[in-house]
């Protein structure tokens, strides 16, 4: 039974109430969201933040409210303010465009898990290989309520295998192309971390939808790609293997995308 029927039709007096209620869901979903990003790629524990600036922890006023480092007076970062937007925007958004199947509350799991990969893997370059079993666990979970067991792991053994794939001919296409210029190549078009999120994602949406979502996130990943491409030569700034993306990104956005295929 999709999450979204268990809950009680809102009633139309109330619902300026429900978007406040969920612009400060989303307020703390943003929150939340920062402090998992600001950690876990150094910590990958729950710990105390630190200061991007002199590297002196927070304590918790400090980081919830004070909008500086007490030590080195920094102020909070782009990404923070960015995140904390997009959050409330997105959690507005939720409560009125819920994923498929998902009510508002069973998708804001989603929202701050999703935000989490997205950030660290924008920033770092990383899916932590903590944040990936958890997130198998828990789209586990969604996917069976949605999909059933079967389908579920198809999308799961799907996702692995195309990405896994994806893998190996990046990793031969860096090689070969490192052994034409003669110099070792660090850079690769698919980290094992993409791999990974074809797997929690393949759980979530099943099978076909991780498919479907692979197809659009190449084909994005691939305009995008273009366009940046092209401003970096405009601009003189273009180096090979220098300006390579981050792909998980894209990989969220087709699964989103296909959500609302449905």
């Amino acid at each position: 039974m999709p999450f979204h029927t268990l809950l009680p039709t809102v009633p139309p007096s109330l619902k300026p109430l429900v978007l406040i209620l969920a612009a400060v869901m989303g307020g703390l979903a943003g929150v939340l969201i920062n402090y998992l990003a600001d950690v876990l790629p150094g910590s990958r524990r729950l710990s105390r933040p630190v200061c991007r600036a002199c590297s002196q922890p927070f304590s918790l006023k400090g980081y919830l409210f004070a909008f500086r480092c007490p030590n080195c007076s920094a102020k909070p970062s782009v990404r923070s303010l960015l995140v904390l937007v997009g959050a409330v925007v997105c959690s507005l958004l939720l409560r009125v465009f819920p994923l498929f199947g998902l009510g508002y509350w069973a998708s804001l799991p989603v929202l701050v898990f999703l935000g989490v990969i997205l950030v660290i893997d924008i920033e770092h370059r990383l899916v932590l290989f903590e944040t990936s079993l958890f997130g198998i666990a828990l789209f586990l979970v969604y996917g069976i309520l949605l999909h059933g067991l079967r389908v579920t792991l198809l999308g799961a053994l799907a996702g692995f295998l195309i990405m896994f794939a994806f893998y190996l001919l990046g990793v031969v296409f860096v090689k070969v192309v490192g052994r034409m210029r003669s110099k070792q190549i660090n850079e690769v078009a698919f980290g094992f971390g993409d791999v990974m999120a074809g797997i929690f994602l393949g759980l979530l949406v099943g099978w076909p939808g991780i498919a479907g979502a692979i197809v659009l996130a190449v084909l994005i990943f691939g305009a995008f790609s273009l366009v940046l491409l092209a401003g970096l030569v405009l601009s003189k700034r273009y180096r090979a293997f220098a300006s390579a993306q981050p792909f998980t990104p894209f990989l969220i956005l087709g699964v989103v995308i296909i959500f609302y295929m449905l």
